[in-house]
């Protein structure tokens, strides 16, 4: 939707974003919630509700003539979450009432796990007002029949299939086979070669094909194909053979001649879904799963998924109680640059990890462990601990750290921290704790007491991701916040999207009426960072401005 006459403003974000057609969303990975901003049912008002409240959920609403998803987005980039999330855009139609699409606009961050496999999403959805796509328009990109489709005739094959009546005992398979071996054969003999290596795949897969079967190349170095089976047939049986016969072989290329690696993740119709996107997302579920093990085919179970992920959680925590014993939890400091002269620059103190191996885990791989097994308060108290302690070394250094809401309603750590600062006079006026504008909500009067306590101290107080529209700018005055982070999911859609330049801007005059100060988080380039200073926005984070690292001399901290 693109809004040429701005609506008159309002001081609540629900309904900026409402005549915006966006809502916010946060997606927890491990357990498959789905979180949707206040707006939600106004905005997706088309869409049954219960499908929006998982992951998986949502992914059956994909319309089948989507080339792309969420799901695909976030699990086949080439990016990595270095510790501050991996952004992505995608756009796909889902599948609303009598026979309706939705046409939406998906973009925003995934973070990853202790394995740095996505873990969380945050992001925008925003419907794009646009007319369907006619059949013929698809028949035409698709083109005649081949032996390999194209990624939207296959999926809507695959649709149809699953809707077919079948008998008691049949099923279908969908395999996603993925050549493991690409990055390697990459780095070594470069990309052409990879390509060539992954075309013949291709070729090899095809011929195993049986009549009337189809094969998509479904991103990058993975293929697909559905199978039907009957009572006797074992479907990881037959993904093992055919990747048995596709691994024994060599494929020629420029380089001369390639072995390919391939796994397998196998999932069932209709046991594990009755939709295309859904049965890829389980069997793209189930090839990371047979990575990690080192076996050659894995079929999706959901029990054992969720066993696994409880594992993790369990490894997670007995790594956050060793890096407290060992002192190898640390801050990493990402720079807050001011937008004009008088205002003072600033850094963000984010918590990091370190294994015993070197590896490094961020927040998002740490904090869910953390806060599901009581472990929260200990690690703000240490955060706290070493923000204070680098304040006291470096008078020129300003800080701000983030605080759970736990923390913030334990009388340990509130005493802790007045007395930290009790010891050293001048470092309050120069720290600043932020609070995750989801948990301000939860309830806004003990929140706002816990607030005017650290605020009795001289400290400031900030409210982070503000803009999913939970808070409104009346509730900002009760929790006596002095700034408001904007939600990087708004700031990085700035340089296409005239509705994100209208809201953002549309909070930045709202802020200043209200004298709060404003940062915009993950501003990416330049031209972002010249809309956000022309329009009053006080302070910028994000990798244009610089990303998180270890300490810095304090010389780096001097005002801009």
């Amino acid at each position: 939707m693109q809004m040429t006459q701005p609506a008159p403003l309002a001081d609540d974000p629900v309904a900026i974003l409402s005549a915006l057609d966006s809502v916010v969303y946060d997606w927890d990975i491990a357990t498959d919630a789905l979180a949707w901003g206040p707006n939600v049912a106004r905005t997706l008002a088309a869409l049954p509700a219960e499908a929006l409240a998982t992951g998986a959920g949502y992914a059956g609403l994909v319309a089948a003539e989507s080339d792309a998803s969420r799901y695909q987005a976030v699990f086949d980039g080439l990016i990595r979450d270095e510790g501050e999330g991996a952004a992505f855009r995608v756009q796909y139609r889902l599948a609303a009432a009598e026979g309706r699409t939705l046409a939406v606009e998906d973009f925003g961050r995934w973070f990853a796990d202790a394995e740095g496999r996505p873990r969380r999403v945050h992001g925008l959805l925003r419907v794009l007002k646009r007319a369907a796509d006619s059949p013929e328009s698809l028949a035409a990109e698709d083109g005649a029949e081949q032996t390999l489709c194209s990624r939207r005739a296959f999926n809507a094959w695959v649709d149809e299939r699953c809707a077919e009546p079948r008998a008691p005992d049949g099923a279908l398979a969908l395999m996603v086979f993925g050549v493991s071996n690409v990055p390697e054969v990459n780095a070594r003999e470069g990309y052409d070669v990879g390509d060539e290596l992954i075309a013949g795949v291709g070729r090899r897969l095809a011929a195993s094909l049986r009549s009337g079967d189809k094969l998509v190349r479904y991103s990058g170095a993975k293929f697909a194909l559905l199978l039907a089976l009957t009572a006797n047939d074992q479907p990881a049986i037959a993904a093992e053979r055919i990747a048995r016969r596709a691994n024994a072989e060599f494929y020629p290329t420029s380089a001369g001649p390639q072995r390919a690696q391939i796994r397998v993740g196998v999932a069932l119709s209709p046991r594990h879904g009755r939709t295309a996107h859904l049965l890829m997302q389980r069997a793209d579920e189930a090839l990371a799963q047979a990575g990690e093990m080192g076996a050659t085919v894995t079929v999706y179970a959901a029990n054992e998924a969720r066993a696994e992920r409880r594992r993790r959680d369990a490894w997670v925590a007995d790594e956050i109680v060793a890096a407290l014993n060992d002192r190898r939890l640390y801050l990493a400091y990402q720079p807050i640059a001011p937008t004009a002269a008088g205002l003072p620059a600033f850094e963000e103190a984010l918590m990091r990890l370190r294994l015993e191996d070197g590896m490094t885990l961020g927040p998002d791989a740490v904090i869910p462990a953390a806060e599901k097994l009581g472990l929260i308060e200990l690690i703000d108290a240490r955060v706290m601990e070493l923000a204070v302690d680098r304040l006291v070394a470096e008078p020129a250094c300003r800080l701000s750290m983030n605080a759970s809401l736990a923390a913030l309603r334990s009388p340990d750590w509130f005493e802790s921290l007045r007395d930290r600062l009790a010891r050293a006079p001048g470092v309050a006026e120069r720290l600043i704790v932020e609070i995750v504008e989801t948990q301000a909500v939860e309830n806004v009067a003990v929140v706002a007491g816990a607030l005017a306590k650290v605020k009795s101290l001289g400290v400031g107080v900030a409210m982070d991701d503000f803009g999913a529209g939970h808070t409104s700018f009346r509730n900002l005055r009760s929790l006596g916040v002095d700034m408001v982070k904007i939600d990087g999911a708004f700031v990085a859609g700035l340089a296409g999207s005239a509705d994100d330049r209208f809201f953002v801007r549309t909070l930045a005059s709202l802020a200043k009426h209200l004298g709060i100060l404003t940062v915009a988080e993950w501003v990416e380039d330049a031209e972002s960072a010249r809309l956000l200073k022309e329009w009053g926005v006080d302070y910028l984070q994000g990798h244009f401005i610089g990303r998180a690292e270890e300490p810095r001399p304090a010389s780096a901290l001097a005002s801009a």
